[in-house]
């Protein structure tokens, strides 16, 4: 025989406190959320869609009627030499420091895996340009680079003649250039990523792998590597984002020249839409490095995750 509930007046009432707590707390928490939605509307939604939409029409930045065009904008791009040199550099640039950085960065934070006092300041070291604006780090490293900077000055003290060029004066080395500095700024952040990685890997995993007779290489391949999976996908996300909307690097550094060599496409979205005051072809430009770079982070982060699994 069951026996019935009670459901007196201070159990109905218990149940109408807990309803309308619950209700105050879902309540409190859409309030919570509701600024950080607008900012996120206002900030990044609406200029989307503006931009979109402006990517089909023939608007200027001098003149507010602007009319619908179609998809005559992209046909344009698609066949415009300068934009696809440009697309071109920004596609190089992004995965020559896709590859770079992740390997040094690798590398260096597997020798600064270590305790001390001295490991630690040259982890900020490394560090520090990742703190420092692109704007700040290409002027530096314009000073270096130019003809009569402080490595062609080195290498003329050193005798090396031979090797003192016009590092920022020529296509080949201005685009060496500019992916190379892209890549010493990037690994800070990306050696962090490691670091943090490695110091959650259980000493029990890597003790075992050498008692079963691993070497270093052994542990690293079988052990190290695929526990890295979530900080490979971190930084790998990151330098696809940064590196397809790198602009201030090469503006600063080399202009986007010698004949617009080092010009990428973020570069050319600014020079077309403010400069040139085509904002409806700017926003196309906009738009297909969206896509590209969704589709591209898109592929990589699903691959990577699946590797997350296995491993």
């Amino acid at each position: 025989m069951t026996t019935p509930s009670y459901t007196g007046p201070a159990a109905v009432s218990s149940s109408s406190r807990l309803r309308r707590g619950t209700a105050r707390y879902k309540t409190s928490h859409i309030a919570f959320g509701v600024p950080g939605f607008v900012v996120y509307t206002g900030l990044v939604l609406v200029p989307l869609a503006l931009s979109l939409y402006f990517s089909f029409t023939d608007r200027n930045l001098l003149y507010g009627n602007e009319k619908l065009v179609g998809i005559d904008n992209y046909v344009t791009l698609l066949t415009d030499p300068t934009f696809l040199k440009s697309f071109g550099f920004t596609t190089v640039l992004t995965l020559f420091t896709f590859v770079a950085v992740n390997v040094f960065s690798l590398g260096i934070a597997l020798l600064l895996d270590r305790v001390g006092r001295f490991f630690f300041a040259i982890r900020m070291v490394f560090f520090i340009p990742v703190s420092l604006s692109g704007v700040i780090v290409a002027f530096i490293w314009s000073t270096i680079l130019t003809d009569k900077g402080l490595l062609n000055t080195t290498l003329d003290s050193l005798g090396l003649h031979a090797l003192a060029l016009s590092w920022l004066g020529t296509p080949l080395t201005a685009q060496a250039s500019v992916i190379t500095v892209t890549t010493w700024q990037a690994m800070g952040l990306c050696i962090v990523v490691y670091l943090a990685g490695l110091q959650t890997i259980p000493r029990e995993l890597l003790d075992a792998s050498r008692i079963d007779g691993c070497d270093w290489f052994g542990s690293f391949r079988h052990v190290t590597w695929p526990l890295l999976a979530p900080s490979l996908t971190i930084n790998s996300t990151l330098l696809l984002i940064n590196g397809f909307k790198t602009y201030d690097i090469p503006v600063v550094l080399t202009g986007t020249g010698p004949a617009g060599t080092t010009s990428t496409v973020a570069t050319e979205v600014i020079r077309v839409g403010f400069t040139l005051d085509q904002a409806g072809l700017a926003s196309a430009m906009a738009i297909i490095l969206l896509v590209t770079v969704s589709i591209m982070t898109g592929i990589v982060v699903l691959v990577l995750q699946r590797r997350e699994v296995h491993a």
